[in-house]
């Protein structure tokens, strides 16, 4: 079994509008509202791949009550805490014809004291049930920027693998706690070690920091150009075919749902191909966090695998 968490949950609305600039007035070429945040993407995909999974964090409000109402047309098992702010909406207008997109995020409600202690003790036992937890995306007012470590530390007591999916101050703090797995970009790369990292080479030795860290898995994202990660000790580049996206919102997550099936069933290789498989799937639709079996399957034989380096 696999948990997601979203502590920071969200309806994501994507707009599709073409040659869309500031101060205009646009009509919809096409337009979506998902059951949003990182961890509700995970599971999306987890559950279109035919695997159980249990998804929880913090609902509240009417946005709340759109948000399980989905899950339950999803099969995804709700075990969310119902709290008193109301759940934040975020916006994405998607211009394929320029090829850029846009976001729009709010910052999503304050959590109170009470309702933390709550949540933890509902995790501590949700643990008990799960192989694997992810938990993924910016965390809402009221929690501190390690709370992360909080969480991580009590899946390792378990003996849990714990892959984290975040960035920025809560990455930074999080990773002092040893999760088992991490995939930030190359930005957040650059930002957390205070570099300049711009091609595949430049990853090599943060993938290295983070294993001396004690992470056992860690993965760069690199868009277009794929990902890199380090297993034992051998560094590998993974490459997907190109294609015509349609949107690229929750590749990541898509991956990171690839990674927990690939985790609980596969090999270093094979789990790193059906994740990225995962993340180009993602791409040909509107909707964030949706693939279908067939087409990931299909990517997943189509995936290249380059060793680049040896410890």
């Amino acid at each position: 079994m696999i948990l997601s968490i979203t502590m920071n949950p969200s309806i994501d609305k994507v707009y599709l509008v073409e040659n869309f600039s500031i101060g205009g007035v646009f009509r919809t070429k096409d337009y979506t509202a998902t059951a949003g945040g990182k961890g509700l993407n995970v599971a999306r995909v987890v559950k279109a791949m035919n695997f159980d999974i249990i998804a929880s964090g913090l609902l509240g409000g009417l946005s709340g009550r759109f948000i399980k109402n989905r899950l339950d047309d999803l099969d995804i098992k709700d075990k969310f805490l119902n709290i008193s702010g109301e759940t934040r909406t975020c916006i994405n207008i998607t211009d394929n014809m320029n090829k850029k997109t846009t976001e729009i995020l709010e910052s999503g409600p304050e959590v109170k004291g009470d309702e933390i202690d709550k949540f933890l003790k509902n995790y501590r036992s949700l643990v008990d049930e799960t192989e694997i937890i992810i938990s993924s995306g910016s965390l809402p007012k009221g929690l501190s920027n390690d709370f992360y470590r909080e969480l991580i530390k009590i899946a390792n007591c378990k003996k849990k693998k714990f892959i984290l999916d975040t960035s920025g101050r809560y990455l930074k703090e999080a990773i002092k706690e040893k999760p088992y797995m991490v995939k930030p970009n190359q930005e957040e790369v650059n930002n957390l070690f205070d570099i300049n990292s711009n091609n595949i080479e430049d990853c090599i030795q943060p993938l290295i920091e983070f294993k001396k860290m004690g992470i056992k898995m860690p993965v760069i994202t690199l868009g277009r150009q794929g990902s890199v990660g380090l297993n034992k000790n051998h560094i590998y580049h993974f490459k997907a075919p190109n294609v015509e996206a349609v949107n690229v919102v929750g590749s990541g997550d898509a991956f990171v749902a690839g990674c927990a099936i690939g985790l609980l069933k596969d090999n270093y290789i094979q789990t790193m191909k059906l994740a990225m498989a995962c993340g180009v799937a993602n791409t040909l639709f509107i909707q964030t966090g949706k693939v279908t079996k067939k087409k990931v399957n299909y990517y997943k034989d189509r995936i290249k695998v380059e060793k680049i380096y040896e410890l």
